[in-house]
């Protein structure tokens, strides 16, 4: 029986409940009111848990993947090293038999956010509306954010898109979440090439490279603020080789050189010839034409063939498409008239400023241009 549906509570108790922070294990109580997802890897469910029915902690946002895969592993040790404001938070985790089917599942329990980007992006597209233009830089720049901490670890998400990153309207906070299919890549190690939702696949993983980095985060990123900009995914290809065809259609047809390094033995179409007129730069304006001349010039270096030509995150989060919010440190949430302080975008950990580098100063507020009005 099924009995997440709906509002009726799922209870049961778990003996190996870890807490992430403090690493004691102990048996708890956890209460399932919820389903709020499910995919190829499992659900997930809002629950509540609590030690001993007096103090209940949550809501957490549990996710369910069968025990004893690769994945699972792979998700609990990232998550359990990652400690970031714009990477979700893993709370606790622990293990239990599904009375549904005798099997063992791994529960990770993570901090809960209202929603996801793609059900933002839905509501401001359904209405015809367009996502406020500082709501844009504010959730790109903090998934820029996240992604070089992650990329600081060699921690390559491989499925950036709407769905697999939270956000809080309210108050303007995103976290990158769901690393189902998150990897640590080693320079000499290949990794599948078929990874990461098709509208936001890189094109070198289209045409079958098995020696990627972390840039094919950066290509969803691209791909995600365009999104945020035209209501809907950029590149919207039938097939995977199709894809590539809608990517030619905005960029022009890649080089060969690109297709060389990305796979020698590509033997697929290659979309040689011009599908549409204009310079890419003329495209651009045109796709994306309310993000302005910084949006246009940063979308236009990140959705980039060749993978070491697109910028890197510390690049983007200093790129001047940011200074809005360098500059006025507050927005407007949905349907409010008062403003509310952005969040804290640029109070860097020492890990963080050492992988800014030269570019601390670049990407944090001129200290004399804040609080002016005061």
């Amino acid at each position: 029986m099924s009995s997440s549906q709906g509002t009726k509570c799922d209870e049961f108790v778990a003996d190996d409940v870890t807490s992430n922070r403090s690493n004691n294990t102990r048996r708890m109580l956890i209460k399932e009111y919820r389903k709020i997802g499910h995919g190829a890897f499992g659900t997930v469910v809002q629950a509540f848990i609590t030690p001993d029915k007096e103090k209940w902690y949550g809501p957490y946002a549990i996710k369910k993947v069968p025990a004893q895969t690769e994945y699972k592993s792979r998700e609990l040790q990232i998550l359990r090293i990652a400690d970031h404001p714009n990477v979700v938070k893993l709370e606790y985790f622990f293990t239990h038999v599904s009375p549904q089917d005798g099997k063992v599942y791994q529960h990770l329990a993570m901090e809960c956010l209202p929603e996801t980007l793609q059900i933002e992006i839905s509501r401001y597209a359904s209405n015809k509306l367009e996502l406020p233009i500082k709501h844009v830089k504010l959730y790109s720049y903090q998934i820029a954010r996240g992604m070089l901490y992650l990329h600081a670890f060699g921690i390559c998400h491989r499925d950036v898109k709407p769905s697999n990153i939270l956000v809080d309207p309210t108050n303007g906070v995103l976290k990158i979440c769901d690393f189902g299919s998150a990897k640590k890549l080693e320079q000499t190690q290949p990794s599948i090439s078929y990874i990461c939702s098709r509208f936001y696949r890189a094109p070198e993983l289209i045409v079958g490279c098995t020696q990627y980095t972390t840039q094919i985060d950066i290509w969803g990123l691209g791909c995600v603020i365009g999104e945020m900009l035209i209501g809907k995914a950029v590149f919207q290809g039938q097939e995977p080789l199709l894809q590539l065809r809608e990517i030619a259609k905005l960029l022009g047809p890649p080089d060969k050189k690109f297709i060389f390094f990305a796979n020698a033995t590509y033997d697929g179409p290659l979309f040689s010839k011009p599908l549409f007129s204009g310079s890419p730069q003329q495209r651009f304006e045109k796709h994306f034409s309310h993000a302005g001349p910084d949006g246009i010039d940063l979308l236009m270096k990140v959705l980039v063939y060749e993978p070491q030509a697109r910028l890197s995150p510390r690049r983007i989060m200093a790129h001047p498409f940011f200074d809005d919010l360098r500059n006025e440190q507050y927005f407007f949430p949905r349907g409010q008239t008062q403003p509310v302080h952005l969040p804290n975008l640029f109070e860097f950990s020492d890990f963080e400023s050492q992988i800014l580098g030269e570019f601390a100063d670049k990407v944090k507020p001129k200290r004399d241009t804040v609080e002016t009005d005061n």
